[in-house]
């Protein structure tokens, strides 16, 4: 260990070859860029979101704006190679003319990361002319307003005076170049709006605080005033770029004097207060706040159903699956119970009357609705978001909240989940072994081709029933529905004695084909990850069993960067019956390292006592134990995709699969930072449950 020049101790898991690790002004983590590193060829994107307003920067200071708002909207770059960036200067003066992105200064470089923020620093000397020190700041309060901050703080280090204009430029006018008549824009002291564009609630808009005139050229707004700098004077301009109401502007550019960085990252500290838990080490706190203020930073709005939820980010910004919102509200439901709840009605709300939910939604009213009934499991994932985000919060008040269904129809949030639990028992249903059927697939897309007959079933979908319907038939006997607990009853225990049944040995299968044929069998020797979680969360089988097929789990997936999906990869195309996808070994869905489900089997190791191998495992699963075992990997570091690719894969372990899909591109997305202070939470429950005694 050593220290900075600060005196922060940092140990091996603080540092990696891209920068380091440490805590900003207000104590919370953030990340530091290091600007020597490898990663000037990799864009190192950032999110950051308001709630409504989505910003995603990267290491050459780029802001790109986008929205789901009216279904999902790229605001800027408009074209990728018409227009540059959301929010960025232009200097003009002594006879120069200079932009102040990050990539066009020259010394003193340096890049934070921080939760809702991102802040650059360097030095522009054009010819000895301009000779500027720059400090960046692109903020996105947690206020749910569709608008970014950004502050910019200039001064004079040169032996003469700056003289000339400044420029605050934002490329956010779609389609508008230099071969479309220019766009008619009001403008006024300090502000320049355009008209709408797309499904947008509101007019496009850049606002500043200070003597600025606006107007537009070609597919950019732009607010021009006076710069005057004597050596060593200093000035900080404040603009906010977004969408919204033109009648609020006076009131937007009141606000600007008033806000700094510092107030709006108290805001974010106030937000994250919450999330503090026991740590064996200090570094382990700080992940967990890290990544709780990274998945806020996926927040979003659908005005579709006027709800907040949280996206899964990546490739799923346009087309969400719908699943994964189930997923995180019970991750944000202990410390964030105001987004948990419109995450959960945000879900119910896609919910058809007949109690079936879609594999995917986009935003609009005009949602298609052919593929809803493919896969099984998104009405799982609803009612285990219900249970559990109310069992951690106490609001049980959710349950009465009343939302209408997407065609027809309204009811109680308690009637949307009772149609759900009818449509997986009767509509859905269970196969020959007892099993719910996997359909055209479960969470697992790579086992799509289990099912697509009719017939294949899931022993992960059938332990997630359980828990779901377990949980839930003690607040239907609590809310005095006991015909409803009584089905929930007997379901759950029909469908525990079934997943008991598929024990072979040491470990549950993965479930059956259309053929009956079991998958991931000990004849097989085949371990699947998630059937062996599930099933110890759903409580099936015995205690023996479950002990006994977590352990196996551990020993034959476990990596030093986390459990891979399964024991070992199928070699190029696998059998007809599993799947038609051609994955590589140890990428993605075949072998590779899903965050989510590692920490799934966290959570049922905790709940069965293996404490010590539930920490082991989380520690593997860390981001910063994958930084410092795979130092020349950008992803990871403070965010990523949604996998890791296993040893199994070669020479691309610790990366992400390429070879069929690029998943690197899609970065970052919320698997990787969504379930770090879960998991913690739920090994320090378990830790107190076994102090406590019988």
């Amino acid at each position: 260990m050593d220290t900075d020049n600060g005196g922060m101790v940092i140990c091996d898991f603080e540092r990696c070859d891209y920068g380091q690790w440490s805590r900003d002004d207000l104590g919370l983590p953030c990340f530091d860029l290091e600007p020597n590193s490898n990663a000037i060829n990799e864009p190192f994107r950032h999110l950051m979101a308001t709630g409504r307003l989505s910003a995603m920067v990267d290491q050459w200071g780029n802001v790109k704006l986008f929205t789901t708002e009216g279904g999902y909207q790229i605001l800027a770059p408009s074209r990728r190679w018409a227009s540059r960036s959301g929010l960025y200067l232009v200097v003009e003066a002594n006879g120069a003319r200079v932009s102040l992105f990050h990539s066009e200064l020259r010394r003193n470089k340096r890049i934070r990361y921080g939760v809702g923020y991102a802040a650059y620093g360097g030095e522009v000397n054009k010819e000895d002319r301009i000779h500027l020190e720059v400090e960046q700041v692109f903020t996105a309060p947690p206020h749910r307003k569709a608008e970014l901050v950004g502050f910019f703080t200039l001064r004079n280090v040169g032996s003469e005076r700056i003289s000339g204009q400044v420029e605050a430029l934002s490329d956010i006018l779609p389609g508008r170049f230099a071969d479309a008549p220019p766009c008619e824009v009001e403008h006024g002291p300090g502000y320049v709006v355009a008209p709408r564009c797309g499904d947008i609630p509101g007019d496009l808009m850049l606002v500043g605080s200070g003597d600025f005139e606006g107007g537009s050229e070609r597919g950019t707004l732009y607010l021009r005033g006076a710069l005057d700098l004597e050596p060593g004077e200093m000035r900080t301009l404040r603009f906010t770029v977004g969408y919204g109401d033109p009648t609020e502007i006076g009131a937007r550019q009141d606000a600007l004097p008033d806000l700094s960085p510092q107030i709006i990252g108290q805001a974010w500290k106030e937000l994250l207060a919450p999330v503090h838990l026991e740590t064996p080490e200090t570094w382990m706190d700080d992940e967990c706040t890290w990544t709780f203020g990274q998945l806020l930073s996926f927040a979003a709005y659908d005005s579709s159903v006027q709800e907040h939820f949280v996206a899964l980010g990546g490739y799923c910004w346009e087309t969400f699956a719908v699943r994964e919102v189930g997923e995180t509200s019970m991750v944000l439901a202990p410390w964030n119970w105001p987004l948990a709840e419109s995450s959960l009605l945000w879900m119910a709300q896609t919910q058809l009357a007949s109690g079936d939910l879609p594999m995917t939604h986009n935003y609009r009213r005009d949602r298609e609705l052919s593929a809803m009934n493919s896969e099984s499991d998104n009405e799982l994932w609803f009612v285990l978001g219900c249970c559990e985000s109310i069992e951690a919060s106490g609001h049980e008040e959710l349950f009465d909240r009343v939302c209408p269904f997407w065609d027809d129809g309204e009811g109680t949030v308690w009637e949307h989940l009772k149609r759900a639990f009818y449509w997986v028992r009767d509509g859905i249903g269970t196969g020959a072994h007892g099993l719910v059927r996997i359909r055209h697939g479960d969470w697992n897309d790579y086992l799509s081709g289990m099912g697509r007959g009719g017939k294949g079933e899931s022993v992960m979908n059938s332990g997630m029933a359980c828990r779901a319907f377990a949980s839930m038939a003690q607040f239907a006997r609590e809310r005095g529905d006991s015909g409803l607990a009584e089905d929930l009853e007997a379901f759950v225990c029909e469908v525990r004695d079934a997943v008991g049944r598929t024990f072979e040995e040491a470990w549950f299968v993965r479930g059956y084909s259309d053929a009956g044929v079991p998958v991931g069998s000990f004849a097989e020797e085949r371990v699947f990850l998630n059937a062996q979680s599930w099933a110890a969360l759903g409580r099936c089988g015995t205690p023996e069993q479950r002990r006994t097929a977590l352990l196996t789990a551990v020993e034959r997936c476990h990596t030093p960067i986390g459990l891979t999906l399964m024991s070992r990869p199928y070699s190029g195309r696998p059998p007809e019956r599993i799947s038609v996808s051609p994955v590589p070994p140890g990428e993605g869905e075949n072998a590779g390292i899903w965050p989510q489900t590692v920490y799934w089997m966290v959570w049922a190791l905790a709940e069965e006592g293996l404490i010590e191998e539930a920490l082991d495992e989380w520690v593997c699963m860390s981001l910063r134990n994958h930084a410092r075992l795979h130092p020349d990997v950008p992803f990871g570091i403070f965010g990523g995709p949604d996998s890791y690719s296993s040893h199994h894969a070669g020479e691309r372990e610790g990366w992400s699969q390429i070879i069929l899909v690029d998943r690197a591109a899609s970065a970052p997305m919320n698997p990787m930072v969504a379930w770090q202070a879960f998991a913690m939470r739920k090994i320090n429950e378990a830790g107190s449950r076994l102090a406590d005694g019988p």
